[in-house]
């Protein structure tokens, strides 16, 4: 029996208007990172196979083309809003993670960002830095610290779908410093060591060799990293950090922040096999992250639980967690849109509050999927402007207060 592509491209089509159930949108077929490019490109695509559907007189052809249609007609229109971003790398048009090809890249007004490699001693792996090239500034630069995704397993310090916005921040004098960590031969908690050294080594001597303001500082990261990053942070409001760290502010997009699963957002395996360390009616998130992160280190599990970690906070110490901005798809596929409503819903409840803490906010993209910012359109530009807004807000906010006390 022949392959007929047209069956697997109607599967495609039509998945854009569904939720793949987390976490198998990162499983073939229906990946979550193919179904954004349909979502994306909807209006080409339906063309493209409306046109194969008249040559070849297919109907199967002519239902991909409605249904790319429909999505065209359903997807959210987002006008560019606030400040312009420089000039992206053609190449990173194509696919963010081509940043990876570049040491330099466009400023404003001609001036350039410099990203620069460094594996400073004692780290077991290394640092990008993002800074604006040029004599210092004259005032302290502030900073972001940013952790890469890549399911604990993959991704690089510089491949990363937010890499616009760490070039337009490095643009306007911000010093990013994107950390790698151990992965794929990697025994938990290797990668949050690796993320935990890269911090105290910002603070020791990072932010004093690039004119760094520590009083500034914002921690960010995506998807994997994104988990990491919740861990960190409940260090640092813990003052469990070998050296007191304060953040301004959190920025997490499509965060793992409930590996668990304990609001029971993803697909219950429903079988058993102790050779593959599957429990019956397990979450395959849980089973997942079990398996390939923790090693089947069972044990391991109270450190590597954001959710669980927050829940257990002190008032006084959720007092402390920053302002923080979350930013997921409504129809991500593997990390559920539930677990990072669940998370702000639990921070806020710790502080006496409702569903949400007034110096927080929930983006969910209409329509988007995991690492949505992979293709270049409105949805990529909904994520990178609504984070520079808030982010430049918030900094805004708190540089009055701080003057007007």
């Amino acid at each position: 029996m022949e392959f007929d592509p047209s069956i697997y491209v109607l599967c495609l089509s039509l998945a854009t208007h569904v939720r793949v159930p987390p976490p198998f949108g990162q499983v073939p077929p229906l990946l979550d990172v193919f179904i954004v490019y349909f979502q994306c490109f909807s209006p080409f695509c339906s063309l493209l196979f409306g046109t194969l559907a008249l040559c070849y007189r297919s109907p199967t052809w002519l239902l991909s083309s409605a249904s790319c249609a429909w999505a065209a007609f359903g997807r959210p229109c987002w006008p560019r809003r606030g400040a312009q971003r420089p000039a992206r790398p053609w190449l990173t048009m194509l696919h963010p993670y081509f940043y990876w090809f570049y040491r330099r890249v466009p400023g404003y007004g001609g001036g350039e960002v410099h990203i620069e490699r460094l594996w400073p001693s004692g780290l077991e792996a290394p640092i990008d830095v993002w800074y604006e090239a040029g004599a210092a500034p004259p005032r302290p630069r502030p900073i972001l610290l940013n952790v890469h995704g890549g399911a604990w397993r993959g991704g690089e310090a510089r491949i990363s779908p937010q890499a616009p916005i760490w070039q337009t921040l490095a643009a306007q004098g911000f010093l990013i410093v994107s950390c790698e960590y151990r992965r794929r031969r990697a025994q938990w908690p290797d990668q949050l060591d690796d993320c935990r050294a890269a911090l105290m080594w910002l603070v020791r001597e990072g932010a004093a060799q690039f004119h760094g303001d520590l009083e500034d500082l914002t921690i960010a990261g995506a998807s994997a990293g994104g988990h990491l990053v919740a861990l960190l942070l409940a260090e640092a409001v813990k003052k469990q950090l070998p050296l007191p760290v304060t953040f301004r502010a959190a920025l997490l997009f499509y965060p793992a922040l409930d590996p668990a699963d304990r609001c029971g957002s993803t697909v219950r395996l429903p079988f058993s096999c102790s050779l593959l360390g599957v429990r019956y009616q397990m979450s395959a998130l849980e089973w997942f992250f079990e398996f390939f992160v923790l090693k089947s280190q069972r044990h391991c599990w109270p450190s590597a639980e954001p959710l669980k970690q927050l829940q257990e906070l002190r008032k006084e110490q959720a007092a402390a967690w920053p302002p923080t901005l979350v930013v997921h798809g409504e129809k991500d596929g593997l990390v559920p849109v539930e677990h990072s409503r669940q998370f702000l819903k639990t921070l806020a409840q710790l502080e006496g509050g409702a569903t949400l803490r007034g110096c927080d906010q929930l983006l969910e993209i209409p329509g988007g999927r995991h690492t949505v910012e992979m293709v270049y359109g409105a949805l990529s530009d909904m994520s990178y402007d609504y984070t520079l807004a808030w982010l430049h807000q918030l900094r805004s906010t708190l540089k009055d207060s701080l003057g007007q006390g």
